[in-house]
């Protein structure tokens, strides 16, 4: 007769160490036995363990002497070498429960199809209230066993490919496990040795019902910071790909998307670790640089099938973070903070170049978001009161204003921005040749073919007054201006005036 083997690394869980136990003695089926292994714990668990093994034979207590350092015999592995190929593994936390029909119903399901590894939902349980905050279940049973089945089925069944619990695996399956293909990871080894499980399966089921109860703990593992977990989104998502491909011989397009959604997901919740860390403010920034530069990540933000707005979930916190620092010239981290601004908004890179948005992110911080929302009508306000109290002539920075105003402002607006260059930023003006820009503005009107430079600037208010279409105001301008004044190029100016009354004659 076939028997379940369950096995459970316990660390400090005197708290719910107890509750794990009694619903595994609770089965409905009890032909089981159970390795429960007091990984080191420095407060009560151990001698709860030892009092259950001390009244139930088939409770077999272990202990390591070191956190995560096996004594010889307490592995997986060599348990196993102990038993059946055709017995089942179970893994269960130390912190969960089964519920009382887990084994039965599952061992039915496993033989019913001949299984190699059989799957099921579970309860999210809030560790602190109790309350069942949601339930993973598929609606009906999935039976995997081809590779076209494996890639249709790959969205459905890959969240029962996150945990290691929740399942009975052959011994025979587990036998076959290939350490060399499984980097060493903390946060994502359970995903890492399921998917090893999976694809060494001939066949798989996903019974359709939720028979554990997953506990729900602010202060689990998988809300801290360890070495790898900036990393092992990345080792996931290649261990996935690779998955597909040796199962299904390739990866398909619905199969690249989702890809990219769980991707997404991953890097969500370790940016939201990283900013809760207790870190210096470099150490924030290095994490967040590592992350969201990597080119997994920059292919994430120039999926245009993704939206906006879920992206966006993302962004605002680490730009408000980014925003809200005070020291980066103290810490040399400007360079670090643009190159993560032009990854996570693609679009920059068309619009501002990095010097230009270092010397915003010193100098003006406040323009950011502007400049990240496109918003530009607030980024020309934010230039014009910045520039009443500052001479400065940055031609990468006049060059992002005039792009502004290339995008919200009439040409009459633009034309009084060039000739305001031209008399305050002569390096600007220069390098920019404002004067070919005012040019080829200047072409758009047929009144103001070949009229000089000089004669713009002197006419600036008939010139708008044209651009604008109010010929009659721009004639009384002309009228006015022409008064005691200077008259550079005569030409030019009496042919202006002669265009100017033709067309206001015809009106």
């Amino acid at each position: 007769m076939k028997k379940c083997i369950f096995y459970t690394y316990a660390y400090n869980a005197e708290k719910t160490i107890a509750r794990a136990i009694e619903s595994v003695i609770a089965q409905t089926d009890q032909n089981w036995v159970w390795y429960l292994l007091d990984n080191a714990s420095t407060d009560g668990t151990g001698e709860i363990i030892k009092q259950y093994a001390s009244k139930d034979s088939r409770i077999i207590a272990l202990r390591n002497k070191q956190n995560h350092v096996h004594e010889k015999g307490h592995s997986w592995t060599e348990i196993i070498e102990n038993y059946d190929e055709s017995d089942y593994f179970c893994f269960l936390d130390a912190d969960d429960e089964y519920k009382t029909n887990f084994l039965t119903n599952m061992e039915r399901f496993i033989s019913n199809h001949n299984l190699d590894v059989a799957a099921c939902g579970h309860d999210f349980i809030d560790e602190t209230t109790k309350d069942l905050i949601a339930v993973r279940r598929l609606g009906q049973n999935l039976i995997l066993d081809t590779p076209e089945m494996f890639n249709t089925y790959f969205t459905d069944y890959h969240q029962f490919m996150r945990t290691v619990w929740c399942k009975l695996y052959k011994v025979s399956v587990l036998r076959r496990f290939n350490f060399s293909r499984i980097p060493s990871l903390h946060y994502g080894a359970d995903t890492l040795f399921t998917i090893e499980n999976f694809r060494n399966a001939s066949r798989v089921g996903i019974l359709a019902d939720s028979l554990h109860k997953y506990y729900m703990n602010p202060h689990s593992s998988s809300h801290q910071l360890d070495a790898s977990r900036i990393t092992c989104d990345r080792i996931l998502d290649d261990t996935a790909r690779a998955f597909l491909i040796e199962k299904c011989g390739a990866i398909s397009l619905q199969n690249e998307q989702f890809l990219h959604v769980v991707y997404y997901n991953g890097i969500y919740d370790t940016i939201g670790v990283i900013l809760k860390e207790t870190l210096t403010q470099y150490a924030k920034l290095q994490s967040l640089y590592d992350v969201l530069t990597h080119k997994k990540t920059k292919e994430l933000f120039q999926q245009i099938a993704f939206p906006d707005e879920e992206l966006d979930l993302l962004r605002t916190p680490v730009i408000n973070w980014l925003v809200g620092q005070k020291k980066y010239q103290a810490f040399n981290s400007a360079e670090m903070t643009v190159e993560i601004l032009m990854a996570i908004y693609p679009h920059l890179s068309q619009f501002i170049k990095k010097e230009t948005l270092k010397y915003l992110l010193l100098e003006i911080p406040d323009m950011i978001p502007y400049v990240l929302r496109k918003d530009y009508n607030s980024m020309i306000e934010r230039f014009q009161s910045w520039y009443k109290t500052r001479n400065v002539d940055d031609p990468s920075l006049t060059e992002m204003e005039i792009i502004a105003y290339l995008a919200v402002k009439p040409d009459d607006q633009l034309l009084l921005l060039f000739l305001d260059i031209k008399k305050k930023r002569p390096l600007s003006s220069k390098k920019l040749n404002i004067d070919s820009q005012i040019a080829n503005l200047l072409t758009k009107y047929p009144l103001l073919q070949n009229i000089s430079d000089d004669l713009v600037a002197i006419f600036s208010n008939t010139v708008c007054w044209i651009m604008k279409g109010d010929l009659n105001r721009a004639f009384d301008e002309f009228i006015s201006t022409s008064q005691n004044t200077e008259i550079p190029d005569a030409e030019a100016y009496i042919l202006l005036g002669q265009n100017l009354s033709a067309a206001v004659k015809n009106l």
